[in-house]
């Protein structure tokens, strides 16, 4: 009761004292760059890998885009992987079907730049080279389910440092489920509830160099952390609608959230909060997040005026990162 008093404290001095965004971050506006009559839709996440090509996942055509820092198109990674299928709205009983394209929703590259992708509608996770090779598929294709074999719109994958697999299986199950590095099914955790160990739409992961486990929980508005074998260690409340998590190699963690103030909370690992982003507008909703070496910040918002809109480059100006 007492972190979670001082939390809202915290953001409560944020906004009081503003945000200082000019300071903090500036838009580049020159970033990315499509080639002729190519359009994004809906860009649903972004992720880099270790020679700064940033990756797009959106809901459109070429579904899978990547581009040097400066915003230059490098090409469409694993379109023969990538197909259109039917997702279904789980809010309401029965499930109804919403629209038939392209459901590439979560988006990883691990440190050997292994791209991983979840695919929504076709209750899949798959690994591509950096090349678009497919390497690795888990999930069984068009079945949805809760077992070792099977997701029910998997939401997010993150890779442990030691290379085992992490799944925020969101939508329509309520759990995370680890893997070895060779896809072998190790464990799951989690159920429907707000409870310690419990989630309600596991939407973002990401985990850190010592393989704690940051889940969040779009619906219960935090972040929830675990060690590698599902073991609570701490709660982050707070967060309306936590949907995007990011790590950065300098032990930050970035949260966007997407009720209320909807904007980029950045926090140290102990889940103290450090500054803020984004005034009033700024953002839709922060759905996707990836930090650079240099400590650029690149978004995905899917949501509202930002839906046909591309992912955004903001450029630190503050020196720290």
């Amino acid at each position: 009761m007492i972190r979670a008093a001082l939390l809202i404290l915290e953001c409560f001095c944020f906004c009081l004292f503003g945000f200082a965004e000019a300071t903090q971050f500036k838009l580049d506006s020159n970033w990315p760059r499509l080639p002729e009559g190519w359009k994004f839709r809906m860009v649903s996440n972004i992720a880099g890998d270790s020679q700064g090509r940033i990756y797009v996942a959106h809901r459109g055509e070429h579904p899978l885009l990547y581009f040097d820092k400066t915003g230059q198109f490098l090409g469409s990674l694993a379109e023969p992987h990538l197909k259109q299928s039917v997702n279904y709205n789980l809010t309401v009983s029965p499930p109804i079907p919403i629209s038939r394209e392209y459901w590439v929703h979560g988006l990883h590259v691990d440190r050997w730049d292994n791209v991983w992708v979840t695919d929504l509608g076709r209750q899949i996770v798959m690994k591509f080279s950096r090349n678009g090779k497919l390497l690795l598929t888990l999930g069984t294709l068009g079945q949805s389910g809760e077992s070792p074999r099977h997701f029910h719109q998997p939401s997010a994958v993150a890779v442990a440092p030691s290379g085992e697999i992490y799944v925020a299986d969101g939508y329509g199950n309520s759990r995370v489920v680890k893997f070895s590095p060779e896809g072998k099914y190790l464990k799951a955790w989690g159920k429907k509830g707000g409870g310690t160990g419990e989630f309600d739409t596991p939407h973002g992961i990401a985990v850190d160099a010592n393989g704690r486990v940051y889940v969040a929980e779009r619906l219960n508005n935090r972040i929830h952390v675990f060690d590698p074998d599902g073991r609570f260690l701490a709660q982050w409340p707070n967060y309306p609608r936590a949907d995007s998590i990011c790590l950065t190699g300098n032990g930050d963690a970035y949260v966007g959230t997407g009720k209320g103030d909807v904007r980029i909370y950045k926090l140290d690992l102990s889940g103290r909060l450090v500054e803020a982003f984004g005034a009033e507008g700024t953002f839709g909703y922060p759905h996707g997040m990836f930090v650079d070496a240099e400590g650029s910040l690149y978004v995905a918002d899917p949501v509202g005026d930002s839906a046909s809109k591309p992912p955004r480059r903001f450029v630190r100006q503050s020196p720290n990162p």
